[in-house]
């Protein structure tokens, strides 16, 4: 009898020690396979870029993050800039992450967020660091070559229209303003 409430004391012991400190979280990747054309259907954006820059990490709805602005090379879709910058799950290759490397170039497929406009890739998106994408560039044909003169910073796409609105609309002040005043003088001659 003691036998068995030893037993039991020890298996209370070991479910209150699971319980209370469990494991780590654990994540599972599964990847939809999908051919070279069909993600050109699919994705949003389709490119060639060297990575130049690396920012850091961001929590967007419990998933975590990095930023990479990328200067791109040659564009299939999606793409309107010399530079563009994409979030890539950081969480791992566990949970579909994927670390990018400073310098390197690749071939990159991303989904534009209706939310936030802002591009996003992982794991299962099949990015190939450009030594490795030979096969897919080819089946993706003829893409467009982005040089700088073409394109300016699609970072900065939105900034820069702003910017142009609140100038438009200075200008828009400025002139009812001396318009106003000139119409005032032309009334008190007359």
């Amino acid at each position: 009898m003691r036998r068995v409430g030893a037993a039991v004391l020890v298996l209370l012991f070991f479910v209150a020690n699971v319980m209370v400190w469990p494991g780590e979280r654990a994540y599972a990747c599964s990847c939809v396979e999908s051919s070279v054309k069909e993600k050109l259907e699919t994705y949003s954006a389709v490119f060639t870029g060297k990575v130049v820059e690396i920012g850091g990490d961001s929590i967007i709805s419990s998933r975590e993050y990095k930023k990479y602005t990328l200067d791109v090379d040659t564009t299939w879709k999606g793409v309107d800039a010399k530079k563009t910058t994409i979030l890539i799950n950081n969480m791992g290759e566990g949970a579909c992450g994927i670390t990018l490397a400073k310098d390197q170039s690749y071939l990159i497929f991303a989904n534009q967020d209706d939310k936030d406009g802002k591009l996003y890739s992982s794991l299962c998106s099949g990015n190939l660091q450009i030594e490795q994408a030979g096969e897919a560039i080819n089946m993706l044909g003829k893409g467009t070559p982005v040089s700088s003169d073409d394109f300016t910073d699609s970072s900065s796409g939105y900034r820069n229209q702003w910017m142009i609105s609140l100038y438009a609309g200075g200008a828009v002040v400025i002139l009812a303003l001396v318009g106003g005043s000139l119409w005032r003088k032309k009334q008190r001659r007359a």
